[in-house]
């Protein structure tokens, strides 16, 4: 990947930030894709041929060699089919720039609730034990799901970044502390959600 190549959350972040605006403006097109989407959620990258529209850019092949999904198409397709069960039936946005995937979680649990038995601590510490990016992807539901009743917002861009990180040879240790940081060492004011 070339220095002036985007980065595949930057491509993401853009794709969702456009489907989000027109599904909120209840678009029929945008509604559509983002069923499209959810109906995707759970099978292999490259399989559902009707989403490789969202989840495929020239970005994610660049220097790639082989018939496999590239690693950054593995993330586009997991980060986009994740963020169509977050923005389901929600009439404001679910993807926010600039709030990982810790510190969206970290707003599940009221701020003078925390300990470290909370249900949703014991949730975050199971989506830490995760080996395979399957496993992962399986906790990721559930801590959308979560995150979609209550009415939080993530950047998804980052979850491609981080998502994309994983699959590289020490990745999941560096997801995880920035995770872990992020969800342990909250900021000082938390700022509401946006409307």
């Amino acid at each position: 990947m070339t220095e002036t190549t985007a980065r595949p959350g930057a491509v993401v972040g853009a794709r969702i930030s456009a489907l989000q605006k027109g599904y909120l403006a209840n678009r029929s097109d945008s509604v559509a894709t983002l069923a499209r989407l959810r109906r995707a959620l759970g099978k292999p990258p490259g399989s559902v041929l009707e989403i490789l529209d969202y989840t495929t850019a020239e970005e994610f092949v660049d220097g790639w060699r082989g018939d496999e999904p590239s690693w950054a198409e593995i993330a586009a397709h997991h980060a986009m089919s994740l963020y169509s069960i977050h923005q389901q039936s929600q009439r404001t946005p679910m993807h926010v720039r600039d709030r990982s995937l810790g510190t969206a979680i970290r707003r599940l649990i009221p701020a003078d609730d925390y300990k470290p038995d909370h249900a949703v601590a014991r949730r975050f510490a199971i989506l830490g034990t995760a080996d395979e990016l399957s496993e992962l992807i399986h906790h990721l539901r559930g801590m959308v799901q979560l995150l979609r009743a209550a009415g939080i917002a993530l950047d998804y861009g980052r979850l491609t970044e981080d998502l994309l990180t994983w699959q590289h040879s020490g990745g999941p240790d560096r997801v995880r502390l920035r995770w872990g940081r992020d969800f342990h060492v909250p900021p000082k004011t938390r700022p509401a959600d946006p409307e």
